[in-house]
């Protein structure tokens, strides 16, 4: 670390907040009073720009009682030709809901926002219209889970769950639109081939330690370059957050197309708000298990 009275070093506890020489004092007696403890790296990012350079650490402190997950950012000097911290943050993830009050969507909402995002601002250029069917898909709680599991294992766990969704898609002829945290966006040309991707992609994750919802829905979208864009991508989405862990559920327009298929079986429908979106709509819960 340097020796600049500029250091700044921040910790955990809201008093950690030290400044210049007194972080060697600091150091010292905590290394004394800590119990014993190991650091399990996850990943680690550095950069650099001239004689300036920053970096970003997210690792899991291990003592026998308890793990815990720290993220570390700092910002480093060349000093005398060797690089030297001037600034050390840090920090433990908590639930938005400890630090606003409130839940905050973090996967399938912010799959949908980026959606409707490039949706409002369409590229300039070539564009085509069709109709598809789309299947939003989005792990349940997925970030209490994450929290309890570790980044390590939850990482692992969501690409795990990717390559199903991946090999599941393909099989049925349709495309992964694309993949935001643990929620994905699938475009397929039959809405019946749609549907018993939903369903086994249900049944594939049943052994999984999570829970899985998915919403369908047919009907006119933008194309532009490997992205889709317009209501009905929006509406799938939200038809998948209306839905229920281990729910596969389908607009009233995706229940009219497949008529009967083999296999798959259609509960009752149920009217409902669909976040967003004017009027009321009908949904139905596909019965796969």
């Amino acid at each position: 670390m340097s020796s600049d009275p500029s250091l700044r070093v921040l910790g955990f506890d809201r008093d950690e907040w030290w400044k210049g020489s007194a972080v060697f004092d600091v150091r010292q007696a905590q290394s004394e009073q800590q119990p014993e403890f190991q650091v399990r790296i996850a990943e680690v990012e550095g950069f650099e720009d001239g004689e300036f350079g920053w970096a970003t650490v997210f690792s899991t402190i291990v003592t026998p009682d308890e793990e815990t997950q720290l993220r570390t950012s700092m910002v480093l000097r060349i000093e005398a030709g060797v690089w030297r911290v001037v600034q050390w943050h840090n920090s433990s993830p908590v639930p938005n809901q400890q630090v606003f009050g409130v839940e905050i969507t973090t996967t399938l909402d912010d799959l949908v926002t980026s959606i409707l995002s490039e949706g409002n601002q369409m590229p300039v250029g070539q564009t085509t219209e069709g109709t598809m069917t789309l299947v939003f898909t989005d792990v349940v709680d997925s970030t209490p889970f994450a929290e309890r599991v570790g980044d390590d294992k939850w990482a692992a766990l969501v690409a795990q769950h990717e390559a199903v969704i991946g090999a599941v898609t393909a099989s049925h002829g349709g495309t992964v639109v694309k993949f935001l945290g643990d929620g994905s966006m699938l475009a397929f040309e039959s809405a019946r081939a749609a549907v018993r991707t939903a369903v086994e992609i249900q049944k594939a994750t049943l052994d999984a330690p999570f829970s899985v919802r998915i919403g369908v829905h047919t009907g006119e979208v933008q194309r532009s370059a490997d992205d889709l864009f317009g209501l009905t991508v929006n509406k799938a989405a939200r038809i998948a957050a209306a839905g229920d862990a281990d729910e596969v559920m389908i607009s009233s327009t995706t229940r009219d197309l497949i008529g009967s298929m083999d296999g798959v079986e259609i509960g009752d429908t149920k009217t409902v708000a669909l976040k967003g979106l004017s009027d009321i709509h009908q949904i139905s819960p596909v019965v796969w298990n």
